[in-house]
């Protein structure tokens, strides 16, 4: 009886349900019967219109639009349809049966990919985090990037690696404009010495740096100024140092003075020319002018020199000098200028072999690292310049006519830039010189060459430092172990920014920024991702075991039917591999924006168990 009512109940749903769908079928047919029946109509008035339109229309509109028509034709266009016009349905297709069944396939096509659609979208929870996360990542990348970079350390990470530059005084005020987050020491370039007096030759550089704001400027950025005292050629060096403690003296003064007044970090020493006849005048006055600014100012106060490329003479004691000086700066540049004269090369070369015997950096660079031992080596730092040279050599004997520096921006501009001009650089060629590790732009000077009386224009040569031969060099002196790179001059790149972009990029590193939030959030997440590995484990095992376990029992039939015959038992069976296989696919990350079928598809399982259950358990309760 009980079976019976059941039987009747289900056979009363599925009526309703037919009814249902019948109505709804009946409906959706009349809707379309009306659509069609008003297309058809449209249609009809349309037709009507442009035949009226036609007959109004004069004889020269007739041909322009055959001709319209025949070009469109030729294009591939369907006549009575132009281009660009939306054409309906019903224009395209003319079979009434085929219309309806291409507008339901349609329909059914959309409804499925809709609903597939529909089952992907993301939950109210699932879009309120990401747009959290999202609002958290804004935040973070609007700050400026550049001020989360930080110097790398030297090769004992005892501290960061000094980016330092000089900044010539003829350039004026450009040092506003600094990238100060990169560099970390800068000088102003220079105190010109008067060898015969001490005081300077440049008082209005002078001037223009205690009156202005070049220390401030790089201060407020966290970066130390310093004020460079040189004095080039043998001359005026032998001058100076050669039993003149008058000028030394007064030139001790004046720096005491300017240092105080302009709150400046120190000094750079910067002599060129110290021959080995005052080579111990040399090392006395190092010795007691930076005794005297420390003794002064105190610890505090920086003392940097600047050694030449050659000393073959060991001129520049570094050993000596090295409890004296913070920083030797290896002047990696001007190597042109040999001892035995002027040499056509490249004005900082690095021999693409440490066997090659011609001098360059590395042969430099080995010198002074010997002088002062491997394990002082930070305390070099090796200046690189940002200028070339221009060679004008005789086409003939290769002599050489003239040699200038000129600015790296410079080179760039009336050179480089310029490189397809063959009226102004005939035969101009650029190229990378691997061997010297350098740029070559080279071309033929025809200024007052009379070629018809067989004359040979001028070969001119510039060489000139780019991207990748510096880049070859940064690497060259991080492998080794030097405590930083300097440039020579700051402002020679105006107007081209890669130079120091490829300066940030070998010498600096990024640090990212941490939010309190994220960092707790990502800290919780950590925690529980890394603790779920084990719980994972451990329902691995358990798992497994049960498994093997429940297969064994299932072997006797009393087992059998004393767990089936229990609800409580099959319940428990099948949430527990459920759960187990919820916790796998999530963190095997199965499950990754399928939030909603899933939960359709648990739900849907649970339904089904619970009435196969039920049917079952119905079942037996009739069996007699």
């Amino acid at each position: 009886m009980k079976h019976t009512t059941v039987t009747y109940y289900l056979s009363y749903a599925l009526s309703i349900l037919m009814l249902m769908l019948f109505f709804v079928e009946t409906i959706e047919a009349q809707n379309l019967s009306g659509r069609i029946e008003n297309r058809v109509k449209s249609k009809a008035k349309r037709t009507v219109a442009e035949k009226v339109s036609a007959a109004k229309s004069t004889g020269r509109m007739q041909v322009n639009t055959s001709k319209r028509a025949l070009k469109t034709s030729l294009k591939g266009g369907k006549s009575g349809v132009l281009p660009g016009s939306d054409a309906t349905i019903d224009e395209l297709i003319e079979d009434q049966e085929t219309r309806e069944s291409l507008i339901d396939n349609t329909n059914r096509s959309r409804y499925v990919e809709l609903f597939g659609v529909w089952t992907t979208m993301p939950s109210d929870a699932e879009l309120l985090a990401r747009a959290r996360l999202k609002a958290i990542q804004d935040s973070l990348n609007n700050i400026d990037r550049k001020y989360f970079r930080v110097t790398k350390n030297i090769w004992d990470d005892s501290r960061p690696m000094i980016i330092f530059g000089w900044h010539p005084y003829w350039l004026g005020d450009i040092y506003k404009g600094y990238d100060y987050g990169l560099f970390n020491v800068v000088s102003y370039y220079s105190y010109d010495i008067n060898p015969e007096t001490g005081s300077p030759q440049n008082s209005a550089a002078m001037a223009s740096f205690l009156t202005g704001e070049f220390v401030k400027t790089a201060q407020d950025k966290g970066c130390s100024a310093l004020l460079s005292v040189s004095c080039h050629g043998e001359q005026n060096v032998n001058r100076f140092l050669n039993q003149n403690i008058p000028a030394q003296q007064r030139f001790m003064d004046s720096i005491l003075f300017i240092l105080d007044s302009t709150n400046a970090d120190g000094i750079e020493i910067n002599f060129e020319g110290v021959t080995p006849e005052v080579k111990d005048e040399f090392v006395k006055f190092v010795r007691i002018l930076s005794t005297t600014l420390t003794g002064a100012r105190g610890d505090t106060t920086f003392i940097f020199m600047s050694v030449p490329a050659y000393d073959p003479d060991n001129v520049y004691n570094v050993a000596e000098l090295q409890n004296f000086i913070d920083i030797f700066v290896v002047k990696g540049f001007d190597f042109q200028e040999t001892p035995k004269g002027l040499k056509k090369m490249p004005t900082a070369p690095l021999n693409y072999s440490p066997l090659t015997s011609a001098p360059d950096i590395r042969t430099s660079v080995d010198k002074y690292i010997a002088d002062l031992g491997p394990i002082y080596s930070g305390r070099l730092v090796l200046a690189l310049p940002y200028y070339g040279t221009r060679w004008v050599t005789d086409g003939i004997t290769e002599e050489v006519l003239d040699m200038q520096a000129i600015t790296y921006n410079d080179i760039q501009f009336e050179f480089v830039m310029q490189i397809d001009d063959y009226r102004k650089y005939p035969g101009a060629k650029l190229r990378y010189d691997s061997i010297k590790t350098s740029y070559v732009f080279s071309y033929f000077d025809y200024y007052g060459v009379d070629t018809i009386m067989g004359d040979v224009p001028a070969d001119v040569t510039i060489y000139f430092d780019d991207s990748l031969s510096l880049q070859k060099k940064y690497r060259y002196l991080m492998d080794s172990r030097l405590g930083g790179v300097g440039v020579q001059f700051l402002g020679n790149d105006a107007g081209f920014s890669h130079l120091e972009e490829l300066l940030s990029n070998e010498f600096m590193e990024m640090v990212e920024p941490q939010n309190e939030k994220l960092a707790e959030l990502n800290e919780k997440s950590n925690t529980f991702r890394q603790n779920s590995i084990y719980v994972l484990a451990v329902l691995l095992y358990l798992a497994i075991f049960m498994a093997i376990g429940l297969c064994a029992a299932l072997f006797n039939i009393k087992v059998r039917q004393a767990l089936f015959d229990r609800g409580r038992f099959r319940i428990g069976y099948m949430l527990f591999f459920t759960m187990l296989m919820l916790l796998v696919g999530g963190y095997m990350g199965l499950f990754e924006g399928t939030t909603i079928p899933l939960l359709v598809g648990v739900i849907f399982g649970a339904v089904v168990s619970w009435t196969g259950w039920k049917y079952v358990s119905q079942k037996k309760s009739l069996t007699p």
